[in-house]
C-alpha cells in the first residue's frame, strides 16, 4: 500500500513518461510542405491583385488536372500514396517508448536507466573488496561487471545487488560477472 506522504496530488491518472511520439518527423515534413502550399497560394494571391505580374500557379496545376487521362504510371503512384498513408498511420498510432523506470516505493517517483545502472554500481562498491563495478541496465536486466583486487564475497554482493533491484516496481534480474586481477609486484 501507497503511504500517503508519497501518493501524488494531482487527482487524475498518473503517466509514464516516454519519448516523442514517432510522427514528429513525418509531421515536421508535413508541415513544412503545407508552408510551401501557403507560399504558392501568397504567390497567386499577389498575382490576382495585380501586385506582380506572371502566371498563378495554382490555375495551371488546375488546367493540367483537367486534361489529364489515366495512365499506367499512375497505379503505382496510386499505391505508393496508400504505402505512405498506411506508414503515417501507423507512425501517429504507434505506442511510445517508456524512457523512465519507476520506483517501488513511490507512486510518482520516475528515473533513468543510467541512473538505475549508477545505483547498482554504487551499490557494488559498497562491498568490501570491490575495486570497480560497471552496469549497463536493459528493459528486464542488468548486468554488473564487478573488478576486484581479492577475493570478495559474492553472496554479500548478490544481496546488496538484489537490494537495489528489489526497489524499483518491476525488479530487474541481476547477471553478476566477479573479475578478479592480481598485483603483480614491481620488478625494478
Amino acid at each position: 500500500m501507497i503511504r500517503a506522504h508519497t501518493a501524488d496530488t494531482h487527482k487524475g491518472k498518473v503517466f509514464n513518461p516516454s519519448a516523442g511520439p514517432k510522427s514528429v518527423v513525418s509531421g515536421v515534413i508535413i508541415g513544412v510542405l503545407l508552408l510551401a502550399l501557403v507560399a504558392v497560394a501568397i504567390h497567386d494571391l499577389l498575382v490576382e491583385v495585380g501586385w506582380i505580374s506572371g502566371t498563378r500557379w495554382f490555375q495551371a496545376a488546375a488546367d493540367w488536372l483537367d486534361g489529364a487521362t489515366w495512365q499506367d504510371w499512375m497505379w503505382a503512384a496510386a499505391i505508393g500514396f496508400i504505402i505512405v498513408g498506411l506508414l503515417l498511420l501507423w507512425t501517429a498510432l504507434a505506442p511510445r517508448r517508456r524512457t523512465h523506470v519507476s520506483l517501488g516505493d513511490f507512486e510518482v517517483l520516475w528515473t533513468r536507466r543510467g541512473d538505475v545502472a549508477r545505483r547498482f554500481s554504487t551499490a557494488a562498491l559498497s562491498v568490501r573488496g570491490v575495486e570497480h563495478a560497471t552496469t549497463v541496465v536493459g528493459r528486464r536486466r542488468a548486468k554488473v561487471l564487478v573488478t576486484t583486487d581479492s577475493e570478495v564475497d559474492e553472496s554479500a554482493l548478490h544481496d546488496t545487488l538484489d537490494g537495489v533491484a528489489a526497489s524499483l516496481e518491476k525488479p530487474l534480474r541481476v547477471k553478476l560477472k566477479v573479475v578478479t586481477r592480481h598485483k603483480k609486484g614491481a620488478s625494478r
